[in-house]
């Protein structure tokens, strides 16, 4: 079954979408649109059938890396209810994907790095496995890369699992590091993933949540283990388990919903603009 087959009538219906931001989660069984309102978990859809590698999000298009391509949709927040079209773009197999300053970049499983121009792809360069992207930085087993003037080059630290541009922020095997005058250490042991928006940020650092608001880090109770992915929305932090639980802290507390799609691989969120 192709993703295009995926009937309204598969799609369980929770709550009414109206004012919602969408959180897309990328599993081993394909991409989840999940509306959430506040703290309230709705409806979701599941709107492909190809395993997710990565997911990334400018406005309201969207991006995923899977074994066969990079697909985009300009669904936005219609992509929980309005069985949206993902367009093919010809990359191939893709471990990673992001957008920089609306320019979209991919990684192949050989560290193929390529950027979105028009209609086709323009090569970048080679970095070791990549394992996520964000913005122009990029997660690889060999530390952070970045995307300039056309060419990947190594940007310091080892190891790295996660990153986020807004900061920046790297998660390692090592632990959490801002850049600064160079790469700063924030945290010790192992992070694996991080977000960031404003003056703050969270990061996973061995399946514990910590969240840092300008003043320091402090520790965030969670309703949940085996921690995959972590991201913010316009007034929400997302936080999403490797069997495909979804909790979300909008202020008032953690609100959970099980989607039942294991194998989280990576999340990201379309604010709402309505």
């Amino acid at each position: 079954m192709s993703d295009h087959d995926i009937s309204i009538d598969e799609k369980r219906v929770y709550a009414d979408q109206t004012g919602t931001e969408t959180l897309l989660v990328g599993t081993d069984r394909g991409l989840a649109a999940v509306a959430v309102s506040g703290d309230q978990i709705g409806e979701f859809a599941l709107c492909t059938t190809t395993e997710v590698r990565d997911v990334a999000v400018s406005g309201g298009t969207a991006a995923v890396a899977d074994r066969e391509d990079v697909r985009t949709t300009d669904a936005g927040q219609d992509a929980v209810g309005g069985d949206p079209t993902f367009t093919e773009t010809g990359f191939g197999d893709a471990v990673a994907v992001g957008y920089d300053a609306g320019t979209l970049l991919a990684v192949g499983p050989e560290g193929r790095v390529a950027a979105r121009d028009g209609d086709a792809w323009t090569d970048c360069g080679i970095v070791p496995e990549a394992r996520r992207a964000d913005g122009s930085l990029l997660a690889t087993v060999d530390g952070v890369y970045r995307v300039a003037d056309g060419n990947a080059a190594h940007a310091g630290l080892d190891d790295a699992h996660d990153v986020s541009s807004t900061g920046p922020w790297a998660a390692t095997d090592d632990g959490v590091y801002r850049l600064g005058n160079g790469w700063l250490a924030e945290l010790d042991s192992r992070a694996t993933a991080v977000a960031a928006r404003a003056d703050h940020a969270a990061v996973v650092v061995d399946d514990t949540l910590y969240e840092h608001d300008g003043d320091g880090w402090r520790e965030r109770a969670c309703p949940l283990t085996d921690l995959a992915d972590v991201d913010y929305g316009a007034g929400a932090l997302y936080v999403v388990d490797s069997r495909g639980t979804v909790a979300v802290d909008a202020g008032h507390g953690w609100r959970t919903r099980a989607i039942g799609l294991p194998g989280v691989a990576a999340i990201a969120t379309i604010e709402d603009e309505r």
